[in-house]
């Protein structure tokens, strides 16, 4: 996998579980603590996919 497609599967994986957050939690928050949480997910989830796949592995 390219870096450019694990940055994509990270950014999809990000806004999927972005997505499962219910409207009424995200509707309180204001635009930089969205953002904030967009970064944080994506960060948490940099993470995982790391140890699971590492970019330029290509088995």
């Amino acid at each position: 996998m390219t870096e450019d497609e694990f940055d994509t599967l990270v950014d999809d994986a990000t806004h999927a579980v972005n997505n499962l957050i219910p409207d009424q939690y995200l509707e309180a928050m204001g635009e930089n603590e969205r953002s904030g949480l967009l970064i944080s997910i994506n960060d948490v989830l940099t993470a995982i996919l790391r140890d699971i796949i590492a970019p330029g592995d290509e088995t």
